[in-house]
């Protein structure tokens, strides 16, 4: 039986996925989704916090020698890279000595993901995923069950600290639906999925209905769907607390977090991390960005800011020394206070710039839902979106190749038509290629402007 061509034909029909996903829920999550390496992790990490500094950075040491000496032995792309770089893993023989290790680009990642994975692994057996594919071209990622359990756990860890405890139903304000539903309900994974596009006064009430009928008291989300979410319980009137909140995957601004805040009392926490799983931080009672030590060992450049990560938990296709575009303000890398060992600690996250903009019915649509047309594309390098007015766009792409040549012509005509599927069916795109999108001096560009009111 193609099993592929059945999950599809599933996942086309509503009602199919509903079912099957309700007749896998009778399984405890538990059991389906948390295996040992979640669980060995998950409490690693409580275990770690608690030692003191020294002897977290003995445990970062031991793990980089590790993944670099794997590496050097194991992936085409690491021995060439370091032989002509004159590093050996030999040098290594304190935790500083990680500034003798060359960096590592995402131009480099674009061009060689798959010599960077060692080649004891099956490249064909392994997960695969992408970074958003706006400031570049998406990059191809590759890691196993083992990187992914300990993600989760890292997750989950974090938000252990506002009272979730693993498989605690969420609900989510992320994640594209592709279908006209206020909502959808995934109780294989105890997600609630809110349909953030389509939220608005009119629905306000039957999600808030729904949300009360499923119980779950967690709501987590992107900062924009969250701001939004509480607008709009702050103009209807409307009575509802969660139990806390997690954000994640955008920047959240101050003016955000004061509606936030003025309509939500509870418990509030936001993560930062990568695709490339490199770097995790979250915040504590002071809400500043405490980083996990255990996931990855965070570096900044010679002027302090920009972040350089080296992942822990991705042996698979290892990020050593890996350059960021993102950067962190007023960084101290004392380990200060009674929260446990986590370093750096930093005010604020700061990643590239980008606006909301809105789809054909005035709703609000995120940076984030707007990043999916673009995942996957194999001639389009890298894209930005101007919004002129209500349903009235530019979007421009930079590739290498003519506008005529026809699997860049296909590749355009899927985008447009997932675009078109997030700001509505009266929506027009007008798209011009060029061969470079200007960026800034450290890689970033806005890759989503709107004009309305501007």
């Amino acid at each position: 039986m193609n099993f592929k061509y059945v999950k599809n034909v599933i996942k086309k029909y509503v009602f199919l996925e509903g079912i099957s996903r309700r007749l896998i829920s009778f399984v405890p999550y538990k059991l389906r989704k948390l295996d040992r390496d979640f669980w060995d992790f998950y409490y690693f990490l409580f275990a770690i916090e608690k030692r003191p500094k020294h002897e977290v950075q003995e445990y970062q040491f031991m793990q980089l020698c590790r993944v670099v000496q794997l590496a050097y032995a194991h992936s085409s792309f690491y021995r060439k890279k370091y032989d002509e770089a004159g590093f050996h893993p030999s040098h290594l023989k304190t935790l500083d000595d990680i500034k003798k290790i060359p960096i590592l680009t995402k131009v480099e990642v674009r061009s060689f993901s798959e010599s960077m994975v060692l080649d004891i692994y099956d490249i064909e057996k392994l997960y695969k995923g992408n970074t958003s594919g706006t400031t570049g071209k998406a990059l191809q990622l590759y890691f196993d069950q083992k990187t992914d359990s300990k993600e989760w756990a890292s997750i989950c860890y974090q938000w252990k600290r506002v009272g979730y405890e693993p498989g605690d139903g969420r609900v989510e304000f992320r994640g594209f639906i592709d279908k006209d539903l206020d909502y959808l309900y995934l109780p294989d994974v105890n997600v609630l999925r809110i349909n953030i596009v389509k939220l608005s006064e009119e629905n306000l009430s039957i999600v808030i209905k729904k949300i009360e009928a499923v119980g779950y008291k967690f709501l987590h989300g992107y900062p924009s769907a969250i701001w939004k979410f509480a607008s709009l319980i702050k103009r209807s009137g409307v009575r509802y607390q969660p139990q806390a909140i997690m954000m994640a995957s955008e920047i959240l601004y101050e003016w955000q977090m004061q509606i936030i805040d003025e309509v939500f009392s509870c418990a509030k926490t936001i993560h930062y991390g990568q695709a490339e799983k490199v770097a995790l931080a979250s915040w504590l009672t002071d809400r500043k960005y405490y980083f996990v030590p255990a996931y990855g060992i965070l570096e900044c450049n010679s002027d302090g800011r920009e972040l350089i990560a080296t992942s822990l938990i991705n042996e698979v296709m290892p990020f050593i020394r890996y350059k960021l575009t993102d950067c962190i303000t007023n960084v101290c890398y004392e380990n200060t206070g009674s929260n446990g060992t986590f370093f750096p600690i930093a005010d604020t996250i700061q990643g590239r710039e980008e606006d909301n903009t809105f789809d054909t019915n005035g709703n609000l649509v995120p940076p984030a839902i707007v990043t999916f047309p673009f995942k996957q594309l194999q001639y389009i390098e890298s894209a930005k979106i101007i919004q002129l007015a209500i349903g009235d766009f530019k979007v421009i792409l930079e590739t290498k190749h003519d506008a005529e040549y026809s699997p860049l012509r296909r590749e355009i005509a899927e985008v447009v038509k997932n675009l078109t599927k997030i700001y509505g069916a009266r929506s027009n795109f007008e798209v011009s290629l060029t061969d470079k999108i200007p960026v800034d001096p450290s890689g970033k560009f806005r890759w989503i402007e709107c004009k309305i009111n501007a």
